[in-house]
């Protein structure tokens, strides 16, 4: 599934520009109806899930989202673009809270922020590949990118279907409903956070792409940064979260990590050269070590059991907003950025800005509370 989703999703922004002639709002736009699809849809996915068995989730879900990748390489109107990020979306929140809450099943009992940074890294080995093998084929028919990536999850479905074991779901007579899940407003007090730093990791797709198409020569130089960035995830995952969460509290944790992925969008736009683009990847790949694995870790205390699934589906919902309004304000700012005079720094400054305050908010001692009070965490 990583193989598959990181040899397509990176390169969409450069194949809707390029290739289609789309505008870099419409750009925004389209990613923002991806993100909507699926996180929007979360919560219900995730009330399913806890209700029937995570591996039927998970494998409808992959289905689905191979229906949705065919799509977005072959569609050339903006009806068949819309409908394509619909699907891939919606194939996304039926597997993702399904598959995060088979981890704390399959977890009890373990430190969840290890299982979770282990997680992100088996998954970063899918990027390392990914974006090579999808700008080698891009760079001779981008239809053959968004093909491969649906064939991929179709063998996804099978390996679902036969290696995950049935069952992995809470006691049918602890269900909770979804009002008393949005009925807890400590959990929503998270969830806002939460949004608002998913704003920052939002624009990995957006960003990246755009600023890496101004100094690097083609799709295949493209594949190579978002590698570069998954290698350094592979490395310093396990470490960096163990070193973190050993000595800091969650809520510091995250701090850090928004000033990351801040710093790193910042040193992207200001400092304008190849040099410039990796190192400020390398920025933006530490804020996501260091916030990711966490958000789940901390995400996963605030449910009982039974429930979990659905809890995943509600700060899906919260990512789903920070997304939607970081890829439509991205879309935006990065065309100011594109034009001349001191208007053009507005954007960098803006996103390292809206770091520096989660940071403080992140950094106040009891701003996890709730969650780390169960854990013994913070």
């Amino acid at each position: 599934m990583a193989v598959g989703f990181y040899m397509l999703v990176p390169l969409l922004a450069v194949h809707f520009l390029d290739s289609l002639g789309l505008t870099i709002v419409l750009v925004g736009l389209l990613s923002a109806i991806r993100s909507t699809a699926q996180n929007g849809l979360m919560p219900i996915a995730g009330w399913i899930a806890d209700r029937v068995d995570y591996r039927r989730a998970i494998g409808v879900g992959v289905l689905i989202r191979a229906v949705g990748f065919a799509m977005l390489g072959t569609a050339q109107s903006t009806i068949g673009l819309v409908a394509a990020s619909v699907l891939t979306g919606l194939g996304g929140a039926l597997f993702h809270p399904a598959s995060y809450a088979a981890y704390a099943a399959l977890s009890e009992g373990q430190d969840r922020v290890r299982v979770y940074a282990t997680r992100e890294m088996v998954s970063n080995l899918g990027f390392i590949v990914g974006p090579v093998v999808g700008g080698l084929l891009a760079g001779v028919n981008f239809s053959y990118v968004s093909w491969t990536s649906a064939a991929l999850f179709l063998l996804a479905f099978a390996v679902t279907m036969v290696g995950l074991p049935g069952g992995l779901s809470g006691p049918r007579g602890e269900k909770v409903r979804m009002r008393t899940v949005f009925a807890d407003r400590a959990f929503l007090r998270y969830c806002a956070l939460a949004a608002s730093l998913w704003l920052l990791v939002s624009q990995l797709y957006l960003v990246v792409p755009v600023r890496a198409r101004d100094v690097l020569p083609n799709a295949a130089g493209i594949g190579l940064v978002y590698s570069a960035a998954a290698v350094l995830m592979v490395v310093t995952m396990l470490p960096l979260s163990k070193l973190t969460a050993s000595r800091m509290r969650p809520g510091q944790v995250l701090a850090l990590g928004a000033l990351s992925l801040a710093s790193g969008i910042a040193v992207m736009g200001l400092w304008d050269t190849v040099g410039g683009l990796f190192v400020g990847v390398g920025l933006f790949t530490i804020g996501q070590i260091l916030a990711q694995p966490t958000m789940n870790a901390v995400a996963s205390t605030y449910a009982s059991e039974g429930s979990v699934a659905s809890y995943f589906g509600v700060q899906g919902l919260a990512f789903a907003i920070g997304g939607v309004i970081g890829n439509t304000l991205g879309g935006f700012l990065y065309t100011l950025a594109a034009g001349s005079g001191p208007i053009v720094l507005l954007p960098w400054f803006f996103f390292l800005a809206w770091g520096v305050l989660l940071a403080a908010l992140f950094w106040r001692p009891g701003s996890l509370t709730p969650a780390t009070r169960r854990t013994g965490e913070e």
